[in-house]
């Protein structure tokens, strides 16, 4: 990962763009000169296999080559559905990314995960394909509305229970820059050693396997970084760590973001999405308990202790 205030400075000439149309909008000057620019609108309803197969057409008609470059920016949801096309173009060409929201700074641009949502489910569908150079600018964040900003620091907040509380701390503090780079670093070094997520990775789902429930059940009007916030304090209950429970709701509360369930989720409806999980397997489904910061564990439940744990936690 690069570090820049200047990524044509640093990028070399890509042959293809695939660029959220929002962030193309505000910061074109941004990016180098590139022949063929495909702008996509950002949000989970971009992450069809309609906007996949559409992307192959665009690939196609640019004549791109298994040696050809593609820069994909934007924020979560343009470069998970960007990459998954990337990935599977003439079964892979380079990949460079450029990260535009604190969200895809701090998590998804790191460790290749590529995804596509269906009918079934969120990321039911993807690829496990990292890019050759991730571009990281916090200058794109100046033109970020609000509600993105504390979905990237909620997702920061994720990192920080995994790493250890010196990112929250730094969150606390308004110090964003150094917060993303010890982010980045943290992933960073978990992917390196487990890339295709078959043990110390899974760590990484910390509050997903809740939180895309929230997603789905409010139809995605509660945004990714917010309902992993809310899944944190679930998971840690789950885990019998209230104390540490309390405590995460009190930092998060502190940097604006509220990890209160809406009145529309319950266990039965949680229960019945968690089966299109992917982390489910014939034992159980893999469950991430934070302990305190910096101290998460790994518990495979069975679909009985699973209810039981869970209907206790959401009652509390």
């Amino acid at each position: 990962m690069i570090f820049t205030d200047d990524v044509p400075a640093e990028a070399e000439k890509p042959d293809m763009l695939l660029v959220d149309s929002t962030v193309w909008e505000f910061h074109s000057r941004r990016f180098p000169d590139c022949t063929h620019v495909v702008q996509l609108s950002g949000g989970e309803i971009s992450k069809t296999p309609e906007t996949l197969f559409f992307l192959w057409q665009k690939m196609s008609e640019a004549g791109l080559r298994r040696d050809s470059t593609v820069m994909v920016a934007g924020g979560g949801t343009v470069c998970d559905i960007g990459a998954f096309a990337v990935s599977t173009w003439k079964r892979g060409v380079d990949l460079q990314m450029v990260p535009t929201t604190l969200l895809c700074m701090v998590d998804a641009c790191l460790g290749g995960k590529t995804a596509v949502n269906l009918d079934a489910g969120k990321n039911q569908a993807g690829t496990f394909y990292p890019a050759s150079v991730i571009f990281a600018d916090t200058a794109f964040l100046a033109t970020l509305p609000e509600r993105e900003m504390k979905c990237g620091i909620a997702e920061a907040l994720k990192t920080s229970v995994i790493a250890g509380r010196e990112i929250s701390d730094l969150i606390l503090k308004g110090e964003t820059d150094e917060a993303v780079r010890m982010c980045m670093q943290a992933k960073g070094d978990i992917v390196s050693r487990d890339l295709e997520e078959s043990g110390e990775r899974k760590l990484l789902n910390l509050g997903h396997t809740t939180g895309h429930c929230i997603e789905a059940i409010t139809s995605f009007q509660v945004p990714h970084g917010q309902a992993v916030a809310m899944g944190i304090p679930v998971a840690a209950r789950m885990g019998g760590s209230f104390a540490f429970a309390e405590e995460f709701i009190s930092v998060a509360r502190k940097l604006g973001i509220d990890t209160s369930l809406p009145e529309a989720i319950s266990t039965d409806l949680i229960l019945k999405l968690l089966n299109t999980d992917k982390k489910t397997t014939a034992e159980g489904r893999t469950w991430i308990f934070p302990k305190t910061w910096g101290n998460c564990v790994q518990r495979v439940l069975s679909a009985a202790e699973e209810e039981e744990l869970l209907r206790q936690a959401l009652e509390l």
